[in-house]
């Protein structure tokens, strides 16, 4: 595993640049779209010293589309230092998840360590590809062109979420053959780490939070193996099917009642946030939160402004049980709703209060 590097603002990039975020609300709470660790070797800053618990401990970062210009703002607004930025490229084609050059040349020397969502399978109309023709190493070489094109652009320490949220069923790789899936998991990995200068990517196996598929869809089935994996990731927002939309006339009181409700969920339901943190622990391995947040939801499914969510997800972060590798926000507007911490005064008081 790479050595994360110290970030410091004097790395900050002063680039102004035109922002492109293809963003897919996907059923519950998963979001497609597509590309980093801080990448400088300065001293951490006065602030990060004398931070204490998840400010020290627990690398932090946040999707706000292909701009480091935007990530940069976050961490001013925040007032510490960030040190990964989430991305996804455009995945219609193989060139596209092979090259996906406007969003690796973006990054490149930017002082963030990249997490990218990588697509398994090609999402554009009439595509043919499927995972069982991957597991026989037919789309071996676009994944030796992307490591490649990673190595390229001074990226061959990315944490690559390869086919992240597979347990949701509308992503095109979501799976029906166990022996399928592992297969080729493994024969990406392999590929892409063989290539020169890429031995330091890393690879994050993560799930959305929930039960999101079939009642006897068992996700942990399609665990590749340690071998394979460097993080078990799980994206998840606050949102409650049972107790959200919130009643009518609901007071403060109210609003906390349900959101305790919505929380006890979200961590206790089966394939809830407790259970992979059970499940890393069993497994050895670190995990990761790559998507987080609150969600005002248009169809009032989600908490909006709720800094008890905020509150529980940073106590679960600065919990040493759960070994927490890194979290990112999600601080973004999407077509299904809001997660932006700017546009919700509560939810962004208190996370500055406790993250920055």
């Amino acid at each position: 595993m790479p050595t994360p590097r110290a970030l410091t603002p004097a790395r900050r990039l002063p680039l102004i640049a035109a922002v492109l975020a293809v963003v897919l609300a996907i059923g519950g709470s998963a979001y497609a779209l597509g590309t980093g660790e801080a990448k400088t070797t300065a001293t951490p800053s006065a602030a990060a010293a004398g931070a204490k618990g998840v400010e020290r401990k627990v690398k932090i970062g946040v999707f706000r589309g292909t701009s480091p210009w935007e990530v940069d703002q976050f961490g001013d607004w925040l007032g510490r230092d960030v040190h990964y930025a989430v991305d996804y490229s455009t995945r219609t084609t193989w060139k596209e998840i092979a090259d996906p050059e406007w969003m690796l040349s973006t990054w490149e020397g930017s002082p963030y360590r990249m997490v990218y969502g990588v697509a398994m399978l090609p999402i554009g109309k009439g595509d043919k590809s499927t995972i069982a023709k991957g597991a026989k190493g037919k789309y071996n070489k676009h994944y030796r062109e992307l490591a490649k094109n990673l190595v390229k652009h001074g990226q061959g320490d990315a944490i690559l979420r390869l086919g992240w949220e597979f347990n949701h069923p509308s992503y095109r790789w979501h799976p029906t053959n166990q022996k399928q899936f592992v297969t080729y998991w493994r024969k990406i990995v392999k590929t892409m780490r063989s290539v020169p200068g890429a031995s330091g990517l890393q690879f994050d196996w993560n799930v959305n939070n929930g039960n999101q598929s079939k009642p006897n869809f068992d996700p942990t089935k399609y665990y590749p193996g340690n071998k394979w994996v460097d993080y078990i990731g799980v994206d998840i927002y606050d949102i409650s099917w049972p107790h959200y939309p919130y009643p009518k006339n609901c007071g403060k009181a109210c609003r906390l009642k349900q959101q305790k409700k919505a929380w006890k969920l979200v961590t206790g339901q089966q394939y809830g946030l407790n259970f992979w943190a059970d499940f890393a622990r069993r497994k050895g391995r670190p995990m990761a939160l790559p998507e987080w947040g609150v969600w005002k939801r248009k169809d009032g499914h989600g908490g909006a402004d709720n800094p008890y969510y905020v509150t529980q997800m940073h106590k679960f972060i600065n919990n040493p049980k759960n070994k927490v590798a890194y979290h990112a926000y999600f601080e973004f507007s999407a077509p299904s709703g809001d997660h932006r911490l700017s546009a919700m005064k509560n939810s962004g008081k208190r996370f500055k209060k406790l993250f920055g």
